[in-house]
């Protein structure tokens, strides 16, 4: 098998971490893992599993990914986050094409994503397809703020086996993922020269809630998903109002 690396960025991420670091173990031995800053018990379970463990101050999502896959030793890297699990079917999945003498430059998995005690089957949580495997000759990271992604220009090809993720507890969580991520995502339009009109924010936030809610069956998940489609919608709605404010703020 082509030797793979696994790494992943963490702060205060030890709920998890464990249980990920066993799966990943069973694919490598060469984890690295770079911390911004843990006060919890993340250092601890890092060095009882081995892992090469780098403290570095926060750079921002795509930045900090990038260091880690920079210090990994191998060409094919696999980049997950301390709350997203392998399971056995991708870990079979990824040994099988890792022994494949012809590979594309990337291969995305799709993520299951447990949310107040079930797993979400639709909306934008399903199947929530992300490039994680790559060959780090072939591309790098993109330099945005949020909703980081692989950038290459070789093939990308699909695995069937899931990444289990674990990435909300409450509804209070949502809402606080989608207030700090509309920052990064309205400064990074601010920052492109993006403006927006007056409606933009109700618009958007609207047009999220339908794809999400209704197009793509999120209320196939219940409540559960009607919390998620909402909460995309907030996402979007904050993302434009908090533009529309940082103009407002520089024409002043």
């Amino acid at each position: 098998m082509t030797p793979l690396s696994i790494c992943y960025i963490t702060l205060n991420a030890e709920k998890h971490l464990a249980k990920s670091l066993q799966q990943s173990q069973k694919l490598t031995d060469d984890i690295v893992i770079v911390d911004s800053g843990s006060t919890d018990n993340t250092a601890n379970i890092a060095k009882a599993y081995a892992v090469n463990f780098i403290e570095q101050d926060w750079l921002g999502f795509a930045a900090q990914k990038q260091m880690a896959i920079d210090n990994c030793q191998h060409h094919w890297v696999l980049f997950l986050d301390a709350d997203e699990i392998l399971s056995d079917e991708a870990i079979d999945e990824i040994q099988t094409v890792l022994s494949q003498v012809n590979k594309p430059a990337a291969f995305s998995l799709p993520r299951q994503n447990w949310f107040q005690g079930k797993w979400i089957r639709h909306g934008s949580w399903w199947p929530d397809r992300v490039v994680r495997l790559v060959d780090r000759r072939q591309g790098k990271m993109k330099p945005v703020q949020v909703h980081e992604s692989w950038q290459t220009d070789g093939e990308i090809h699909e695995l069937q086996g899931v990444i289990q993720h674990f990435s909300f507890d409450s509804y209070g969580d949502l809402l606080k993922k989608a207030d700090s991520y509309s920052d990064l995502a309205s400064q990074q339009l601010f920052e492109q020269g993006q403006s927006c009109s007056k409606w933009a924010p109700l618009s958007h936030a609207f047009a999220s809630f339908i794809k999400f809610f209704i197009i793509k069956q999120g209320f196939r998940d219940g409540i559960e998903g009607a919390a998620i489609a909402y909460t995309n919608g907030l996402g979007a709605f904050l993302k434009y109002a908090k533009l529309q404010l940082l103009w407002r703020d520089k024409q002043k």
